[in-house]
């Protein structure tokens, strides 16, 4: 008795088994270059802590009591609408005009009071509190090297840590986009690899049902390609190359390597129907397009989803 094969258990069975056992494994080289995007998240904890006192101290004398807040509504501010900017330029969508007034009037908040809170700091440990702007320009040459090094810092300063915070927010916008976008090293490999793989198993299960070896092949080759939308027949052959070439041509196109134009060709006319119907969708990634596919019944592969879309973005 041949009992049918869940396509959907067998493809989460096989894809964890292939994580566990196959999949290639990172070298500290390269854990530790996929962690270099995610300093961006210390370089934003270091500024914050930086520019927090001097944006606090300058507040506090316009709202006294009310400083510390001040911080939290500049910083992230200007994390925000970093943030924003780089993910309207990456979808192509237009930057409201609020948007970059805020974000200037914040930029040149940021860069006031950090330089002017810097600047108090260092004519405060330096002895020079009692005098003016010219005086302290005019007794400039006269200080101690260490003196001057700290005011031209201050100065420094009111630069540096609001052009780091727009650089800190344009990175986290990078890392929530690379998220997005879903690409890791063992997801790609597992595109290359899930046809060969879910075939394999399909194949074994047939052959433990007792059926011969070129029906087994057979269907379990159109069973794995209509699940995963594909017509690749090299890696449906990987088990069985001589006996494969004694096959003759099916209706499908399984000889040669032709991508057939029957249950595939349905497969990307139904999904090509679908993101006509739902123009929104062709911005978002791979696998947030098979999600919507998937719970409105549309079944369909990744690489089906992922070329139909290239496809279409390519046309537009």
């Amino acid at each position: 008795m041949n009992d049918i094969v869940d396509m959907d258990t067998l493809y989460r069975e096989e894809h964890k088994r292939w994580l566990r056992e196959d999949a290639p494994r990172r070298s500290f080289r390269d854990r530790l270059a996929a962690s270099v995007p995610y300093w961006i998240i210390v370089v934003a904890l270091v500024l914050y802590g930086l520019s927090a006192p001097h944006t606090a101290g300058v507040f506090d004398k316009l709202t006294p009591g009310w400083g510390w807040i001040a911080p939290i509504g500049v910083e992230f501010g200007l994390l925000y609408t970093a943030f924003r900017r780089r993910l309207a330029r990456s979808r192509q969508t237009s930057v409201p005009l609020t948007l970059w007034v805020l974000e200037i009037l914040l930029f040149l908040t940021a860069m006031l009071v950090n330089g002017a809170g810097a600047f108090a700091s260092v004519v405060e440990s330096v002895g020079l509190t009692a005098l003016s702007f010219t005086a302290i320009g005019q007794q400039f040459a006269q200080l101690p090297a260490t003196s001057q090094a700290a005011l031209v810092m201050a100065g420094l300063s009111a630069f540096i840590i609001p052009i780091g915070a727009l650089v800190a927010g344009e990175g986290l916008a990078a890392l929530a986009l690379e998220h997005e976008d879903h690409h890791h090293p063992a997801d790609l490999a597992w595109q290359e690899a899930e046809f060969t793989v879910i075939y394999r198993a399909v194949y074994v299960r047939y052959i433990a049902q007792g059926l011969e070896e070129r029906v087994a092949r057979q269907r379990a080759h159109t069973e794995v390609r209509g699940y995963l939308g594909r017509g690749s027949v090299s890696a449906g052959r990987m088990l069985s190359a001589p006996s494969a070439q004694s096959e003759p041509t099916g209706q499908n196109g399984q000889e040669n390597g032709h991508t057939p134009n029957g249950q595939s060709g349905q497969v990307r006319a139904n999904v090509r129907a679908y993101l006509d119907t739902h123009p929104a969708l062709r911005e978002q990634s791979v696998n947030q397009v098979l999600a919507h596919l998937r719970d409105d019944g549309v079944r369909a592969g990744r690489t089906t989803v992922a070329e139909v879309l290239q496809e279409m973005k390519q046309e537009a």
